[in-house]
């Protein structure tokens, strides 16, 4: 499971203490820095680092965190902005989530992913259910994978094509025909994908 934006937040101030300090706060020092008033919600948080490998406590002792380079040690938070279509459009939808990704897909500026729906790009390894990472701008290369807004409403992930009287936004996929709009001023480009991620179910 990826930590939250709150647990990162301690984890990051446990870190900090460590440098500055070469020991670890206490219980008591974290919950007064987050304006936690009980102790059991500082345990709680610091539970679940120890849970999820970032971190060891020594039991009965005062400062006894121990800092570890888990898995998820270079892990990023990034806002999950809800549901794009590789197919037909659908509306895009707006949510609250964060995923998870690796150091190496963060890119300059906002960076979000959304969840794919559809199997129109399944020859870029763009599958159903999967998280695509974009990096937000709003111009793109002939050639890349966007998500596109079509009039302001309609989001699609296609291989973008731009020209001075129509855009094509192309699939990656036989089955599926490349969408053709005009005037070019109806796509709107949303962000650039630059990695995908794919949970898989065991």
């Amino acid at each position: 499971m990826p930590i939250t934006a709150r647990q990162r937040r301690v984890l990051d101030y446990i870190k900090h203490y460590f440098e500055v300090h070469q020991e670890a706060p206490t219980m008591a020092e974290i919950g007064q820095e987050f304006g936690m008033s009980s102790s059991a919600s500082v345990h709680h948080v610091v539970s679940i680092l120890e849970r999820e490998g970032l971190i060891q406590r020594i039991p009965n002792v005062s400062r006894g965190i121990e800092l570890v380079n888990g898995p998820n040690e270079n892990n990023y938070e990034i806002p999950l902005l809800g549901i794009v279509a590789a197919g037909a459009p659908i509306e895009a939808v707006l949510n609250y989530e964060t995923v998870s990704i690796p150091q190496d897909m963060l890119r300059p500026g906002r960076m979000f992913a959304l969840r794919v729906r559809g199997d129109s790009m399944i020859d870029e390894q763009i599958r159903e259910g999967d998280f695509i990472v974009l990096q937000s701008q709003q111009t793109a290369d002939n050639g890349q994978t966007v998500v596109a807004l079509i009039d302001g409403n309609d989001a699609t992930v296609k291989r973008f094509y731009g020209g001075r009287n129509q855009v094509r936004l192309e699939a990656a996929n036989p089955r599926y025909k490349p969408i053709v709009i005009r005037p070019p001023e109806r796509v709107q480009i949303q962000g650039l994908v630059v990695g995908v991620i794919r949970r898989y179910k065991h």
